[in-house]
């Protein structure tokens, strides 16, 4: 019944915005009719003629944009073809849910991308730490409330493990022992709980490499929480609404690290010797701050959103002076990326490595 009145109530809401555009149809362009029977049917002048009215026509609001986004998610409980909502409240990446065409292929190149990468920069005298950051919809599986996900989509993980195995990779585990969510319920990151989680799993491989330093460090935290809107709930146009036209709001207290450097103000600092190229992950939830505190050193962030598998990588690669003195590189990266195709720095990075004609 819950399932057939939720129907209803989107049929309704498509109705209703059926209505409203071709009422600013007709009073808009009297002369539509004219201009349809003068266009030729055959080669397509109709439909583009009709898109470029509708798309004139259509009420250019972000409020009214907005007001339909929370009606649609409380009627159906759908939120935006580029999310997806599992339990009640808890939104997921769609990307993460589907098949990629020739994801495989994509995997085989990227594998070679990281070897390649790691011998880069070994030459170097720069060892590089892997951090794998699986799925939100892995992560955080008991949230799905059935939530289909393609057959590849779940082995994504387990199929770089079986690709980059028995290469002597130094590479972070975050599946076992995961404090499972530890995902923002309205984002694709982990919360402040799976970033220091994620932290520490990094700072132990890398004390095999660097000792620990001895910076002196101080973290304060807010002492009152803030609403924190989602990428997700963004992404769906959701920000800022209330349940029952969004899910319930989240709070973060947020906190700042401060570094006290020795030395004079003219007094050379030497630089950091941990680099940090990540995504969008490693700028969420105060995790650089979080491993910074683990490693008892200052690292030196190089990570930008949107930078998909190797994207910062590649970028500190074509700007070697951000590699002066640095002996331990952390490579972040979320596995989601894995079976996309490939970015033209990836493509011209393998071309110049003589492994793509």
């Amino acid at each position: 019944m819950a399932r057939r009145l939720s129907a209803l109530t989107f049929v309704l809401l498509l109705c209703a915005g059926l209505a409203v555009v071709l009422a600013r149809l007709i009073s808009a362009a009297p002369g539509l009719a004219q201009q349809v029977r003068t266009a030729a049917w055959t080669d397509g002048s109709v439909t583009a003629l009709l898109v470029a009215r509708v798309d004139r026509a259509a009420p250019e609001s972000p409020a009214l944009d907005h007001a339909m986004h929370g009606l649609l998610y409380a009627a159906t409980g759908d939120a935006d073809p580029q999310v997806r909502q599992g339990c009640a409240g808890w939104l997921f990446l769609a990307e993460e849910t589907a098949s990629t065409p020739h994801g495989e292929q994509q995997l085989r190149q990227r594998v070679r991308l990281a070897s390649l990468l790691r011998a880069d920069l070994a030459r170097r005298g720069i060892t590089l730490l892997l951090l794998p950051v699986p799925d939100k919809v892995e992560q955080a599986h008991a949230e799905l409330c059935g939530l289909a996900v393609s057959d590849q989509a779940r082995g994504r993980r387990q199929a770089w493990l079986a690709a980059s195995a028995n290469r002597g990779w130094l590479q972070t585990d975050l599946r076992t022992g995961w404090p499972g969510p530890a995902y923002w319920r309205t984002d694709s990151h982990w919360d402040r709980t799976g970033a220091a989680f994620a932290a520490a799993r990094v700072a132990a491989l890398a004390r095999a490499v660097l000792p620990r330093g001895a910076t002196a460090m101080q973290r304060t935290t807010a002492p009152q929480a803030s609403v924190r809107n989602g990428d997700l709930a963004r992404l769906a146009g959701l920000a800022d609404n209330r349940p029952p036209f969004a899910p319930e709001p989240e709070h973060d207290k947020i906190s700042t690290l401060t570094i006290t450097r020795g030395g004079g103000l003219l007094d050379d600092v030497a630089a950091p010797q941990v680099l940090l190229a990540g995504s969008s992950y490693s700028l969420n939830s105060g995790f650089l701050d979080a491993l910074q505190l683990q490693l008892g050193q200052e690292v030196s962030q190089q990570s930008y959103t949107g930078s998909g598998y190797a994207g910062s990588l590649l970028d500190v690669m074509t700007h070697p002076q951000r590699l002066n003195g640095v002996r331990l590189l952390i490579w972040e990266w979320p596995l989601r990326s894995l079976y996309q195709p490939l970015t033209g720095a990836e493509t011209d990075y393998l071309k110049r490595q003589g492994h793509l004609p």
